[in-house]
């Protein structure tokens, strides 16, 4: 849903999570507008599985160093029978297990960062990338703390950051009980875009591994 603020593209996407455990009942809701777009042109996706309309990004690593307790909790659609997601969800543990642990969130491109300083659920980092003359966002949600080196509360003020650089805490802000990242790729028109265009459920993304740090959107190395 489109917000008439000047010079901001805003959005919302809804979240509802639907049996992502038996014994955790998660509501997980995203509500936020990017700072500064400026609008681009899609390219055509690269996979034929893509959701129609996504453009060519290939300049991602993923938000944390992987690990063998890294899994993905929901892909672009919630797992179990639930609705569009937009986006990917990160745990540090097993997905049946609950007590997930929390980790370092890093970003995932060069560009420039600000903390909490749009709408979102809970606490987040958002990342401005320039790509080859496109216009990305990349978003880290439901953080525990954010770096005290990313500034917080405006988007007029914000820091460059490198990839792989510290931007906070794994957590459950806005997600109380579920400890875990919410990460999301944008494009400049407030689209969101699946990072690895991939499009279905949790079980067709790779197991985000140190000898698999990423496919498809994502770049192959660090």
């Amino acid at each position: 849903m489109r917000l008439a603020r000047p010079n901001f593209v805003s959005f919302m996407v809804s979240r509802r999570a639907r049996g992502m455990l038996a014994a955790t009942a998660v509501a997980l809701a995203f509500a936020a507008s990017v700072f500064s777009p400026a609008s681009i042109h899609s390219a055509e996706a690269r996979t034929t599985n893509a959701p129609a309309g996504q453009a060519s990004a290939q300049f991602l690593t993923l938000p944390f160093n992987g690990g063998s307790n890294m899994n993905v909790l929901s892909g672009w659609y919630y797992s179990g029978g639930g609705g569009f997601h937009g986006g990917i969800d990160y745990i540090n543990g097993s997905v049946n297990s609950g007590g997930w642990r929390t980790f370092a969130v890093i970003a995932s491109a060069d560009g420039e960062a600000c903390g909490n300083c749009s709408s979102r659920q809970g606490n987040a980092v958002w990342v401005k990338h320039e790509i080859n003359g496109q216009t990305f966002y990349t978003y880290y949600g439901h953080l525990a703390s954010i770096s005290p080196n990313i500034p917080r509360g405006s988007q007029s003020n914000t820091v460059y950051v490198k990839r792989g650089q510290f931007l906070g805490w794994a957590g459950d802000t806005g997600a109380s009980g579920a400890l875990h990242l919410h990460f999301a790729l944008y494009n400049a028109n407030s689209t969101p875009m699946d990072p690895y265009s991939i499009g279905r459920l949790r079980e067709y993304y790779p197991k985000p591994t140190d000898d698999t740090p990423g496919i498809g959107w994502f770049i192959g190395s660090r």
